[in-house]
């Protein structure tokens, strides 16, 4: 853990970071006191090659600006590792005062014994803060389950997927047009083989990686109920219907449509790698815009986004996508009442139309807050490709064990996924990996 205290100027302007305290409020209350400051850990998941770092650790040390009675001890995670210490500390009761979570599997059991704090008291006592999220939003999977009633978390980012690809490359490759089915994104792929560059960069080393990729082919080969199903056991993970999915992966493995070591490139090797124009194209979601497109990339002009195919066959599933609701932030109940009111403030703050408009313009995630009018000469040009997509989606969520009530399911599918890259899991045993977890926590 580390205290925030290291300034990190990203020439935010000074309008868009004061008075974050109350979200929608600029009024502070008077802190003159010699009362010790109340302290709370605030656990997120935007490590260094995230967008969103500098721009949530300026608005941390506004806040603490802003309100001298709260410390916040800031601590950052990759994805990988923030998914197993959440899981270790939702066991131990140790979860951060504030924390970045997804909903789901992982947050179930966590939720269920209590050790989250119930927003919905809080959302229902300040209605002008409320009413700047639109009702999908509120009732989003990051926040809501079917069977425990309640609000678990404030909506912090929404998340949308596509295929960031190189104009250039596909130009070189005789590519003339964007791929609409996935059979013509296997060609695409052969294409680019053909003129010697790596088709699809793909951090097979992150298990996050792989498995944002099959969830994506998932929802077009099943829909977004098929994760239902597999979530009420109607449908096992070792089915045809999921097993096929895992079969379209190994198929663009075994063609190197990643390259010939995918297993060994990491997420940061990934982005480099279509920075720099080394790849092609790569399956990913709205957050990464500004790295791609951005200063940090050598071919940014170049870069542009299409939606996932269709499969032939399966066109009722054209737009159940990849996305939804993405991060919330949470609260935990392990505290004590000053600690979780001034993680409530840190929540608007950070949630509020002037945080999300530094978020927004900033290009660090696709905002939550409908009330942001961001400044188009700020945002990336691809942002709104990606919300379009999202917004006119029949069906969409992220991880496809969002449903699933087995708290270790989705760190469970991601080493998996992991493994099939990495040749040591088949698509069939893939399967029945994760049907052997469902089974050993289900008796």
């Amino acid at each position: 853990m580390r205290a925030l205290k290291k300034v990190i100027s990203v020439g935010l302007a000074a309008a868009m970071v004061t008075s974050l305290a109350a979200g929608c409020s600029s009024k502070q209350e008077d802190s003159g006191s010699d009362k010790e400051p109340v302290t709370i850990r605030f656990y997120s998941t935007l490590g260094e090659a995230e967008p969103g770092y500098k721009p949530v650790m300026e608005l941390v040390e506004q806040f603490e600006k802003d309100n001298p009675d709260i410390k916040v001890e800031l601590e950052v995670q990759s994805s990988s590792q923030y998914h197993e210490k959440l899981v270790s500390e939702i066991a131990s009761d140790t979860l951060a005062n504030v924390f970045m979570h997804w909903g789901g599997a992982e947050m179930y059991e966590a939720v269920q014994s209590g050790k989250v704090l119930d927003m919905t008291e809080k959302m229902d006592a300040e209605p002008e803060f409320k009413a700047q999220f639109a009702d999908v939003t509120l009732n989003a999977l990051n926040l809501r389950y079917d069977d425990i009633e309640g609000m678990w978390g404030v909506p912090f980012s929404s998340v949308s997927g596509g295929f960031y690809y190189n104009k250039a490359l596909f130009e070189k490759a005789g590519i003339k047009e964007v791929p609409a089915t996935w059979d013509e994104l296997l060609d695409c792929v052969e294409k680019l083989k053909a003129v010697d560059v790596i088709p699809w960069a793909l951090g097979a080393k992150d298990g996050w990686r792989v498995e944002h990729l099959y969830s994506a082919i998932f929802y077009r080969m099943n829909g977004v109920e098929g994760a239902k199903a597999l979530g009420d056991r109607s449908m096992k993970y070792s089915s045809p219907e999921a097993v096929a999915a895992w079969e379209e992966l190994q198929k663009l493995v075994d063609m190197e449509a990643f390259g010939p070591e995918p297993a060994s490139v990491d997420f940061s090797n990934e982005m480099t790698m279509l920075q720099t124009g080394k790849a092609a194209l790569n399956f990913g979601i709205s957050a990464h815009a500004e790295a791609y497109t951005g200063p940090d990339s050598e071919v940014g002009d170049d870069i542009d986004f299409f939606e996932i195919p269709v499969f032939e066959g399966k066109e009722e599933f054209a737009k159940n996508n990849f996305g939804g609701g993405d991060i919330a932030l949470g609260i935990a109940t392990n505290a004590s009442d000053e600690q979780i009111e001034a993680s409530w403030k840190l929540c608007k703050a950070l949630c509020g139309v002037e945080g999300q408009t530094v978020l927004a313009n900033s290009n660090a995630v696709l905002v939550a807050n409908k009330d942001v009018e961001a400044d188009p000469e700020k945002v990336n040009r691809l942002n709104s490709k990606f919300a379009d997509v999202i917004n006119n989606a029949d069906a969409a969520t992220t991880d496809v064990t969002n449903y699933d009530k087995v708290s270790t399911m989705l760190t469970k599918i991601r080493d998996v996924a992991s493994a099939l890259v990495n040749g040591q899991l088949t698509p069939e045993q893939a399967g029945k990996e994760l049907d052997a977890e469902v089974e050993m926590y289900s008796e």
